[in-house]
């Protein structure tokens, strides 16, 4: 039962002190950028792919090249690009030929990418209610023009890119900053939320609660086998919850997975 559900009570009763966001694909909708990314190379190459298969192994992939520093990148670039079955064929070269400007045209696309309403939303609604932070791949001065533009820079407490973390996700030092911010903190008071399995990897070796939302290129299937606290398809979702409102009415009734 949802409301038997630990973490359902702890936001509900007012328990839960701080919430670490993920950036892309958890606040920033990445998927058109992404998308068109990835159609346009191919195009270019002439590959055909299924798209959606195609996202999501290239989201997980640009999950770990954003923060990464290029001389590693082309270290570990063969088992890397492996993993991405539409160029099974391809040669090592030309894979990582691709992936490059791949990720060179998502750069540029992402520049303008919007806000998902509902993550709009839910930072303007709980604002005051909790301390919110970001702990993201992306490098840090790509994060902030974004926040800026939607005028929500100062309603979070911490914004970390990759620039600024001692560890990339899904190792756990990589949310130190956010306790750091902190004289003491108990961490059952804090909340993980992303759309990428490194996310809820992450915040359970952190000690703290765990969300994913999948409103990035994961598949909620692939989310579960994480086993994060709460599997949700958006922070709307989130957003009822924490307001005791009754989701079973809603359409998306079966969309709400809990770990028990």
């Amino acid at each position: 039962m949802i409301s038997d559900n630990q973490l359902v009570k702890r936001l509900q009763n007012g328990t839960i002190r701080g919430i670490i966001f993920d950036f892309d694909g958890t606040i920033l909708d990445i998927r058109e950028p992404l998308q068109k990314s990835i159609e346009e190379i191919f195009e270019e190459r002439q590959i055909k792919t299924d798209i959606e298969t195609t996202m999501q192994e290239i989201g997980a992939l640009m999950e770990i090249i954003q923060g990464t520093p290029l001389p590693k990148i082309l270290l570990e670039s063969y088992e890397l690009f492996k993993y991405i079955t539409s160029l099974h064929s391809i040669t090592f070269l030309k894979k990582l030929r691709i992936a490059i400007k791949i990720f060179t045209r998502y750069l540029t696309l992402a520049k303008e990418a919007p806000f998902y309403p509902e993550a709009e939303e839910f930072i303007s609604k709980f604002k005051k209610s909790y301390d919110l932070f970001i702990v993201s791949h992306n490098q840090t001065k790509n994060i902030i023009p974004h926040l800026e533009d939607k005028k929500v820079k100062s309603l979070f407490k911490g914004v970390f890119g990759a620039d600024l973390l001692p560890g990339l996700k899904p190792d756990p030092i990589a949310l130190n900053p956010v306790f750091e911010s902190y004289k003491s903190c108990n961490l059952k008071e804090f909340i993980m939320i992303g759309d990428m399995p490194s996310d809820i990897q992450a915040g359970k070796e952190a000690g703290v609660w765990t969300v994913g939302v999948a409103s990035g290129v994961s598949k909620k299937e692939m989310l579960a086998d994480f086993q994060p606290d709460l599997l949700i398809d958006s922070l709307d979702e989130l957003k009822r919850l924490i307001e005791n409102k009754n989701i079973s009415n809603s359409n998306t009734q079966n969309s709400v997975k809990i770990k028990s």
